[in-house]
């Protein structure tokens, strides 16, 4: 009987699991296929993966081309991989390990292709695999696959926060499993050197994590420090408390010892990998983020202030007044703790505190040394790390005031109505928090509208004037014709208006100071009076039909 139960629990976490895989692959592809490409950080993905092979597209001007001739410059057409192309051109920016595997899933899958599920098939493996981690976490910690199924998929699936990482075609979310994975074998570790097991094993994962997060993002060497930094002094607190003065002797300072070696190791192979970190390190992010560090004005504090506003916001939505927002979130937090303290869950109580000193001194670093742009995305690991410790606080909160209910079926039916009602609240306040997508940064640009844009894909195109800084790039793979002219009215450029003629209409893509003159030219040119019509802005150029 007893083995018939076992088969049948964990026919049903099994079961569970696969249907989060379902329900995560649907929600993933539905927000990925209202995605479009227009921050300006995802086309220098593509430049970064796949620009090598050509220049710029608006470096051709006056030249008519095809939306085919600007898809060739996101896609990969080469025969080769040219890593070292890719490292080379990141010199002085970022790490490079997002970079290449874009190139290596746009040659193998999507070659010749500028396709957004280049980076959204790496996010959505990314994805699945915190999603199904986070679930066997909360089945660990709550012991209930239908109640950790159901967190999971409330603090995942449809949570504004993880999606705008998934959608976003940049290495955020790679950060936060990377993080996530370092974590783990921080707990790992932890937990072996408790129980007198040390495992080589704990220390290659460490390893392993350590350099996948080097060659993520330069922001992960802030969260190693922090976690090492907290598990290395509690090992060393413990060795003092265990010998005293012969501290040397204890397995928590040989822990040590070998987690420092393993750094150094982590380190040169990073460096090994891709050296021209050293020079972001010594003499680019890192000397700024010191210089950073010594800055103690007014301006830091604002900095900080701002970090909790956006923690507050990013979870519980604009419309929730900031100080609810955290005093929910930390709520939550310190009584999950307590509760943990008083039940001696000392493990577990160490692997919270974890979580919650090294997601927030993580935060108050990154928001410290913050550039001249305040930009939330640096903080979006740091806050989903906070949401799940918050998620398992409530949890623990809740088991406790039912344990208080004396009556067993009493109990049972109030559980079972709390858990409908709140998941419920849960639910649709994530929805209202999204707003059909609205509220997921960088899903899509408000106001413009795609589907009319490719309505006239078969009109030629123009775009008048400077485009650096600009960001519409991915608009201009839809055309059939498009050119791009300067502001110089060349006898290139009026030649190149010239092929205008004899075609009742065009989109014209230009900034809204420019277009007076713009259409002077080429009224001039083409011989006939024009009517723009003000469609919509797209990034910082306005789009006109003229007739």
């Amino acid at each position: 009987m007893h083995m018939q139960n076992t088969f049948r629990s964990k026919i049903q976490v099994l079961g569970i699991a696969l249907i989060l895989l379902v329900l995560g692959t649907i929600s993933l592809l539905f927000w990925g296929n209202k995605k479009q490409v227009w921050f300006c950080d995802e086309i220098y993905t593509y430049e970064s993966a796949n620009g090598f092979e050509q220049n710029w597209p608006n470096a051709s001007v006056d030249k008519w081309m095809s939306g085919s001739d600007i898809e060739a410059f996101f896609a990969a057409d080469s025969d080769k991989l040219d890593l070292n192309a890719i490292t080379t051109r990141l010199y002085m920016d970022h790490v490079p390990l997002y970079f290449w595997l874009f190139r290596i899933v746009s040659l193998l899958f999507f070659k010749g292709s500028a396709s957004i599920w280049i980076g959204l098939s790496i996010n959505l493996f990314l994805y699945l695999f915190l999603l199904e981690t986070v679930y066997f976490l909360f089945l660990r910690l709550i012991k209930s696959p239908v109640s950790a199924g159901i967190t999971a998929a409330l603090t995942f699936i449809v949570n504004r926060l993880v999606l705008e990482q998934a959608t976003t075609l940049r290495m955020y979310l790679m950060l936060l499993w990377a993080q996530v994975l370092l974590l783990l074998t921080a707990m790992w570790i932890l937990s072996s050197v408790q129980k007198s097991r040390l495992s080589a094993f704990s220390f290659i994962g460490l390893y392993l994590a350590s350099v996948i997060g080097f060659l993520t993002h330069y922001d992960f060497w802030i969260f190693y420090g922090v976690t090492s930094f907290f598990c290395c002094l509690g090992l060393l607190i413990r060795s003092f408390q265990k010998y005293r003065r012969h501290f040397w002797h204890s397995r928590e300072f040989h822990c040590v010892l070998i987690w420092c070696a393993d750094f150094v190791l982590a380190l040169l192979s990073t460096i090994q990998i891709f050296p021209y970190c050293r020079w972001n390190l010594n003499r680019g992010k890192g000397q700024t983020a010191l210089f950073s560090l010594f800055d103690f004005s007014a301006s830091k504090w604002k900095q900080i202030a701002w970090g909790y506003e956006c923690l507050s916001h990013s979870i519980f939505g604009n419309n929730t007044p900031v100080a609810i927002g955290l005093f929910l979130m930390f709520g939550c937090i310190i009584g999950g703790g307590i509760l943990l303290y008083k039940h001696k869950e000392k493990r577990l109580l160490i692997g919270f505190l974890l979580v919650v000193l090294t997601a927030q001194a993580y935060q108050l670093i990154v928001c410290f040394t913050l550039p001249a742009e305040w930009e939330e995305r640096y903080l979006w690991s740091a806050f989903t790390l906070m949401m799940f410790c918050m998620a398992w606080g409530a949890l623990l909160l809740l088991q406790f005031i039912f344990s208080k209910i004396k009556a067993e079926k009493i109990r049972r039916l109030t559980v079972l109505f709390a858990a409908f009602a709140l998941s419920v609240i849960i639910f649709v306040g994530e929805l209202l928090v999204i707003d059909k997508g609205r509220g997921i940064t960088y899903l899509f640009q408000e106001g413009k509208d795609v589907t009319v844009l490719q309505s006239y894909k078969d009109i030629p195109w123009v775009v008048y004037g400077p485009t650096g800084g600009v960001y519409s790039y991915y608009d201009w793979l839809i055309p059939n014709e498009i050119c791009f002219l300067t502001t110089d009215d060349t006898i290139e450029d009026r030649a190149a208006i010239q092929q205008l003629r004899g075609r009742d209409s065009f989109i014209l893509y230009l900034f809204k100071e420019y277009s007076p003159h713009a259409l002077e030219l080429f009224e001039e040119e083409l011989g006939r009076e024009l009517d723009a019509q003000y469609l919509f802005n797209s990034t910082n150029l306005s789009v006109y039909l003229v007739k």
